[in-house]
């Protein structure tokens, strides 16, 4: 029987946590989402990945490991495109671009921070990177249907998904993760409306705002992506 001094604490308890309620970077690492979330796919060695700004190679890493699937890491940046090319150089389900996918060709500028390294901030150091349309790319590397496709490209998303949307793109992937980037002033508004061309066709199966995010066809499995296309 919970008594009024009881339920008195539960009270007060309750109040002091809802005025804590943690933010979805906190609710994230609590939800263990990188060792979770971001690995836990339908996948198998026979799924083509795309890994969006690889970084150091660590995701596509754990992805090859869990399910030996054929992977591209696209990394604009010289210097962490050689780390990643050593990283997997005895690895021939791994393909290395050095370069990024975004709407259109052209040459930029990226601002050199690390796993922040970014075309839409500013830094001590920069160094001229090549940016490639995803339409054009694709093609070239005759890839039809993607399982998973990983996009963390610093504020570059807001012209890639886009243009994903407006080509039909995004009808092929079965499965897109995304970390939105609050780059500018206009994120949140062009993040929203990103989501509702996403919706028309996917589903969120996870949502940690401007932490990562996830959208699943509503196509019942990558077969259909592929019959379809």
């Amino acid at each position: 029987m919970i008594t009024a001094n009881v339920r008195g604490r539960l009270s007060r308890f309750c109040r002091v946590r809802s005025f804590h309620k943690p933010t979805p970077l906190q609710k994230w690492f609590e939800d263990r989402g990188d060792h979770t979330l971001r690995l836990e796919y339908p996948l198998s060695k026979d799924s083509v990945v795309l890994d969006v700004g690889g970084y150091q190679g660590d995701w596509t890493a754990k992805i090859v490991a869990r399910y030996g699937c054929r992977s591209y890491v696209f990394e604009p940046s010289p210097r962490f495109c050689h780390i990643i090319r050593q990283r997997f150089s005895g690895n021939d389900r791994v393909s290395v671009l050095e370069y990024a996918l975004g709407a259109d060709n052209q040459t930029a500028r990226l601002a050199l921070l690390d796993d922040g390294s970014s075309l839409y901030r500013n830094a001590e150091s920069y160094e001229d990177v090549l940016l490639r349309d995803i339409t054009e790319v694709l093609g070239e590397l005759q890839i039809s249907s993607i399982d998973l496709v990983k996009i963390n490209i610093e504020g570059g998303e807001y012209a890639l998904l886009p243009r994903m949307l407006s080509t039909g793109i995004v009808n092929r992937c079965a499965d897109i993760q995304i970390q939105f980037h609050q780059t500018c002033p206009e994120a949140a508004v062009l993040r929203s409306e990103i989501r509702a061309g996403l919706s028309k066709t996917h589903f969120l199966t996870y949502d940690y705002p401007f932490v990562w995010e996830n959208w699943r066809s509503r196509l019942s499995s990558i077969e259909n992506l592929r019959n379809r296309g």
